[in-house]
């Protein structure tokens, strides 16, 4: 049984979607070879069956592990928010084949007037993207020639304020659904109707991102006005507490009796 769960795996790894079988299928298939396994051991003594049944665990599971892993493809991204201080320029770097699509898309979600320099470099130190003083914006393009690229944020212009910038990196198009074969002519309801839902997950996820964008930097410029308001309070408490001690004391002068050598000094 076991000889028979490898060649079946062997299959498993030279068939396509196409032929037949897909991850589900193997998936399915091996369990049923486990079942098969635990029928056979279930007829043996039981310290052989204990050794033998956890040996057949492990490497079913083992083998499913390696399929799904296998069957996966990635596409390369990095998202993630960043810390510019004053006066600071950070640089960011990104490996890019020839011929292969990416996307850079920034925003200033706190600090100062919520602007940044952006400069987008090849290999060779050609600028194909720049912007001044931005807040946000995105630049889609094709790397001409393969190499380093580098994307810079410039926060020299600023003085005493710092930023915090968001950055979103994606290089290479996005992989085809698993089970979908991207030479098929022709789609099931089932494969059409979950490329739509895939492809409005993504939307939602984008828009849950740039929704958490815009709460983090309307709660910031709410914490920075709170902050005004409390200190300028307290600066109105301090003025207006010293203007009735000055009161009090003025209009004590005033009731005050004063003695007589006092008057005659005066005179």
């Amino acid at each position: 049984i076991i000889d028979n769960n490898k060649q079946f795996w062997q299959y498993c790894k030279t068939t396509t979607p196409v032929q037949g079988l897909s991850a589900a299928t193997c998936v399915a298939l091996v369990l049923h070879i486990y079942l098969l396994c635990e029928t056979y051991l279930l007829q043996t003594n039981h310290k052989t069956a204990m050794i033998k049944r956890k040996g057949c665990i492990d490497f079913c599971l083992l083998g499913v592990f390696l399929y799904l892993l296998g069957s996966m493809s990635f596409v390369e991204a990095v998202e993630f928010t960043f810390d510019l201080a004053d006066g600071a320029e950070d640089c960011f770097y990104e490996e890019i084949k020839h011929n292969t699509s990416a996307y850079l898309e920034f925003q200033v979600s706190a600090g100062g007037q919520l602007d940044v320099d952006v400069t987008l470099k090849n290999p060779k130190g050609d600028i194909i993207y720049e912007q001044q003083k931005a807040t946000f914006d995105s630049h889609q393009f094709v790397a001409d020639i393969s190499g380093v690229y580098q994307a810079c944020f410039s926060n020299k212009f600023s003085t005493f304020s710092h930023k915090f910038v968001y950055v979103d990196f994606q290089v290479g198009e996005e992989p085809a659904l698993p089970g979908v074969d991207e030479h098929a002519t022709v789609l099931t309801q089932m494969e059409t109707s979950s490329q739509s839902i895939h492809k409005s997950l993504n939307d939602i996820l984008d828009a849950q991102t740039h929704h958490r964008l815009r709460e983090a930097q309307g709660r910031k410029r709410a914490e920075e006005l709170n902050e005004r308001v409390m200190w300028w309070s307290c600066a109105e408490t301090a003025a207006v507490l010293t203007i009735g001690i000055i009161q009090i004391l003025v209009l004590r002068n005033f009731f005050t009796d004063r003695k007589p050598n006092q008057r005659y000094s005066r005179l």
